[in-house]
Formats: C-alpha cells, structure tokens, sequence
C-alpha cells in the first residue's frame, strides 16, 4: 500500500461551550469564529475554519463545529468528510447531551480515527477529571472507529497543547492514497460573492479531483460552470484532490442561486436519485416507534431536509429500508447519512446510499438484498441479483448509474460468470452492451418471434404493454432489449426487422403491407392534413375522434395505420403529430439552444402552451433527445 502526506482534515466535535474554538485557537493560532454574533455571543453558531502546520510542510485543515442541540444540521455538514475527529468534552461537567449525540454522529458518518480531549482542566479538580475520564471511556468502548488515547488539556494555560500537536502530526504521517479515478464531489457550507474575483463556492472535497479550467455543475443549477481558480487555506492551488477544503471560483454563476446544501459535481454527474435503497444504523438504546412512511430528517453533505422511510426490514445483522426525498440529490457510492427524528430532534441512526432506481417502490426487495450482503464482503454479486429479481435484461449504463459502480466491473462479473452473458450469445461488447441471464436470451427471442408469428395479418399494432406481459418483461427492459436485438447484423434480427418496426409504443407488425379502404382512406387524408396544418399544436386524439363520432371503430383502425405507415407520429396518448413536426420538435431544442430548460421556459420558446410542452418533453426524454433531472431538461 503507497501512503502520501497532507490530506487530512480535522475537525472538533462535542457540547456546546465545552472549549472547542478555543482548542482550534490554542492548536493552530486561528480562531476559527468569524461571525459578529459569534464573539458577542462567545457561541460558535456556523461552521468555522482555521489550519494546521504540519512540521513536513504541508497544512492540515481544520473544522470547527457548533456545539448547540439546534444547530445539528451546522454540525452533520462539518463533520461529513472529517478524518480525525477531536471530541471536545469539559472535565468539570464530563459528557452532557450534545456530547453524547455528537459522537454517535462520527460514529455513524465513519470517522475514521477518534481523539478524545478533556479541555478546562485547570478549572477542574483531579476528582472531577478521573471521574470524566471514566465516563468518556466507558462511552468509547463500543466506537467502530480507531480511537486514540485521551488527551487532557487546558487551551488557556497551554497544558497539554504540544502533546496534542505532536499526536495529531504522528497521526497524520500515515494517508491512504485517494481514489483519483472518482468522480468530483464537493457538498457547499458556504457561497458569497467578492468583488473583482465573482462567485466562490467553499466545502470539503470529498471525492475526485479539481483542476483550473474544468467545468463542473451544481445540484440545483442548470448548466456547467467553468473553474476560474482554486484556493486551499488562503492560497492558490492549480489542483487539489480529495480531503481539502477548498474554495471554488466559478465563472458566470450568481452567488445568490446557490445556498447550502447544494453539491458541486463533475458535468453530467450520474448518481442523482430521491429514492434509494439504504442500510441503516440505529443508536443504541433509541426507542423508534416505527411506521411505514415514517417522516425523519434526513442529513448528508451539507443538507438537511426532510424524507420518508419505508419499508424497514430487520435481518439481525442488517436493517435494510427505503428513503424518499422531496427532490434529487447528488451522492457518490457509499455514501453516509444521518436520521434524526422530527419531534424531538434527536439522532436516532444513519447509515449509507447503497442503490439508485430501486427495483419496487418502498420496499428493498430480497434480490437487491442478498446481492448488496454480497458486495459487503467483496463477492462478486451481479449474478445473484439478476437470478433473484424478475428482470431478465439490463443495459449496463443504467445498471452501473443504479449501482454506482463502473461498467468495467459489471461487464467483468458477467464475463466471470457461467450464468451470465455480455451483448448477444455471450460476445464480448463496450461499455453500454446488455446483460442478460444466458438461459434467457435465446428463450425470449423464440418467445417473441413465435408470437409474432401467430398474429392475424390484419392485426398490425402490438402495444409494448400486451408484448411485455407476454415475455415477462418490464417495460423499460423490453424497450432495451428490443433496441439492442434490432442493431444486431445477423439472421435472427433480418428477419424481426422484416416483419416488424418498432414505434414509441408498441411494435408495427407487417409494416410493408398497410393497406387502406376507399372508406378509411378518405378519413386518413382529413386526419393527416389536418395534423399537417396544425403543426406543434394538433388537436388532441380525443378530437379527432369527435370529428368522426359516427365512425369511432374505423378512426381507430385508421389511426392505427397511420402509425404503421409512418404518415402519423404518436408523441403521447393524447397527441399525435405530422412526421414534419415531429422532425421539426425533435431538432428545436439543439437549434435554439434549449439546454436545461424548464417545461415552462421551453414552451415560451417555442409558442406552446403546457398542454403540448409537457408531453413533447416526456416524448423528447423518451426518445434520448433530452435528459430530465429534477424539473430541468438538458440535452443528450
């Protein structure tokens, strides 16, 4: 294992006026408060900054927490990303409420190494200090973290001080390398605007790395945001990598569109969701009183807000649930939270983001849990997971983005696997191939072609809905495999393309033999020129089949034909449009620039009402023009 030097960030933790800006104060010569209120108030209220200097040259960040039971979501945003937590507690009161709740928090968000202090201790008598002393050690007995021996101190006096020193550098010698390879991910404490530079977003760098000259995106600001300069601790940095505090100067953003709580990402950051399957923790001795869709607040990065848990599932060893969101966040693999309750508030558990697009709505189904049990002891696990679910197709860009692993690892499960295959008959495919259970694809293909086969020839419209049930398949796996089966150049795909076309929604069966009669041909031409004139605002289906209420079965069996011979394009169950509209809507968004648009904005560009721009954009989404995250649309 390689080791490197000076990415560590340290950060107090503990009850409030339990000492600990005055401890940041008396370690690094910072005082860390830089609100007003804060030193009238001699209150920590927000998070505070200072550093460390290493003797080998480097600096070592360090965060500083407030301590008040309401200020909890200040503190969670702090301490997401602290590698050595310093716990702060009074030897004159020992360990009060906060201290308690404070350390089950590092606990729970993964600290990786705990240093308990004992500050004031020349306003304490030796009886009140061994006392603490065993307080605190009976209380870190049952931490997962690395604990280190307790340091008794007293910032003002400057006892102890130089041992704290002294251990924090020894333990800061030894670093892990970090994964370089992640993708960027920086949760926002803070955003202000400074005159002649512009926008700085500031936060610790938890994954990935930055560079001057990269363009990133924001959670909840459309668009891609190029890094103008970067600075770590006051100075300037060309590049910087995960650990550091780090303040971002973007070019172009408003200071006042982003708030805390919003997360800085690489462009076209995947791993977005606002349900997920979780595991989760909960503190010992809490009394939940559990029901399903349980209302809790729910914090990682910098964001508090509040989700609904469903389905818990109590393993023994593991406590598996589902978190709805109000909205999509951004997370990376892996990634720790904290619950606390509503009334009161308190901690209550956390856990971590195992999964995004789960497969049932509000419940963790058995396959995902078995294959995530799996990942947890380092087995390969895919097979399992697609053995135990009812899918039988996957293409592995949305598997991977589900998973939040990298396709490379999916495509080498399946190629180590016997049960499992990569593109058709097991061939070894890029990045994006499907991957199905061997036994299935061949039995699905027969399947589909033996269906297709017993169809009347004057049946010419299979909705995917009716194909699906038949096959077995969810809909979205059906459209993947389809699509996939259709761009394969061998005999099996010739003769499926000879016999059908697929459309939005469903198969087109026979689609060289559309034939019309004199009666539905003079109805053809009326709907067709009329869907022609209207252009992007059509009249609803329902109209045209108003417009011949006399003759609603041969509407339908025209409508139908249309489809079949491509002189109509269905956009949505109420819509239907001229091939030229739907050509011209299919093109706007890339002319006129329509890259993160709302609904709103789209259709003002394009003179639509919401009737029509909420189904073109589901239409758009649908056929890969645009791309959806949260209320914004950006294009593919």
């Amino acid at each position: 294992m390689r080791w490197s030097e000076g990415v560590r960030l340290i950060g107090t933790a503990g009850h409030i006026d339990h000492g600990k800006s005055t401890l940041v104060h008396a370690l690094t010569g910072i005082h860390p408060s830089h609100l007003p209120e804060e030193h009238a108030r001699e209150m920590t209220i927000d998070l505070g900054y200072a550093y460390l200097e290493h003797p080998n040259g480097y600096k070592l960040g360090v965060v500083d927490v407030p301590g008040h039971e309401r200020l909890v979501r200040n503190m969670v945003a702090g301490a997401t990303g602290f590698e050595l937590a310093l716990w702060v507690v009074d030897a004159r009161e020992s360990v009060m409420p906060q201290s308690r709740e404070h350390l089950h928090i590092l606990d729970l968000l993964g600290v990786r190494c705990l240093v308990p202090v004992l500050t004031k201790a020349d306003l304490a008598s030796e009886e009140q200090i061994a006392t603490a002393c065993e307080e605190i050690g009976a209380l870190l007995h049952s931490v997962r973290a690395r604990v280190e021996p307790l340091h008794v101190v007293d910032s003002l006096s400057g006892r102890g001080i130089a041992e704290l020193q002294r251990s924090i550098f020894a333990l800061c010698r030894e670093r892990e390398d970090p994964d370089d390879d992640a993708l960027p991910y920086l949760p926002i404490d803070r955003a202000f605007s400074l005159r002649g530079i512009g926008t700085v977003v500031t936060g610790t760098l938890m994954r990935g790395r930055l560079a001057e000259g990269d363009h990133v995106s924001i959670s909840s600001v459309p668009g891609a945001w190029r890094i103008r300069s970067l600075n770590n601790h006051h100075a300037p940095v060309r590049e910087i990598g995960p650990g550091h505090r780090v303040g971002v100067n973007l070019a172009g953003l408003e200071a006042d569109a982003v708030r805390r709580g919003d997360t800085l990402v690489s462009r076209n950051y995947p791993y977005t969701g606002r349900f997920f399957n979780v595991r989760v923790e909960l503190v010992h001795g809490t009394t939940l009183e559990w029901k399903h869709g349980l209302r809790m607040l729910f914090h990682a990065g910098a964001t508090e807000t509040e989700c609904r848990v469903w389905g818990l599932v109590d393993e023994g060893d593991a406590l598996w649930a589902q978190v709805e969101l109000p909205r999509e966040m951004a997370f990376f693999p892996r990634q720790r939270f904290i619950l606390r309750g509503t009334n009161p508030r308190v901690t209550v558990g956390g856990g971590e983001v195992l999964d995004l697009s789960p497969d049932r709505p509000r419940r963790v189904t058995p396959a995902e849990r078995s294959a995530h049990a799996l990942r947890e002891r380092g087995e390969p696990w895919l097979a399992t997971y697609l053995a135990g679910g009812d899918r039988g197709v996957y293409r592995t860009t949305a598997l991977a983005r589900r998973w939040m692993v990298r396709e490379s690892e999916l495509i080498r499960q399946a190629l180590e696997s016997p049960e499992l295959a990569v593109g058709p008959e097991g061939a070894r495919e890029e990045a994006g191939s499907l991957v199905w259970r061997r036994a299935e694809g061949q039995a699905l293909l027969t399947r589909l072609r033996d269906y297709v086969a017993r169809q009347p020839r004057n049946e010419k419209f299979l909705p995917f809905a009716k194909l699906g049930r038949e096959l077995g398949l969810r809909l979205p796996d059906l459209h993947a495999w389809l699509q996939r089966l259709y761009e394969q150049e061998n005999d099996a795909a010739a003769l499926l393309r000879a016999d059908t076309r697929l459309e939005r929604t469903g198969m087109v069966l026979y689609p060289g033999e559309v034939a019309f009669s004199a009666e539905e041909r003079r109805i053809a031409r009326r709907i067709v020129g009329r869907l022609k004139a209207e252009g992007l605002q059509p009249a609803r289906i329902q109209d045209l089949h108003r417009q011949h209420a006399s003759e609603p079965e041969i509407v339908e069996r025209v409508l139908a034909k249309l489809r079949a011979a491509g002189q109509i394009v269905l956009v949505s169950p109420d819509f239907a449009l001229h091939p030229i509209a739907e050509a011209h809507l299919r093109s706007a968004p890339a002319l006129q620039g329509l890259d993160g648009v709302s609904a709103a904005e789209f259709g003002r560009a394009l003179g639509l009402s919401r009737k029509y721009s909420i189904p073109f954009l589901e239409y758009l989404n649908e056929k890969d023009v645009l791309r959806r995250s949260g209320d914004r649309h950006y294009l593919r």
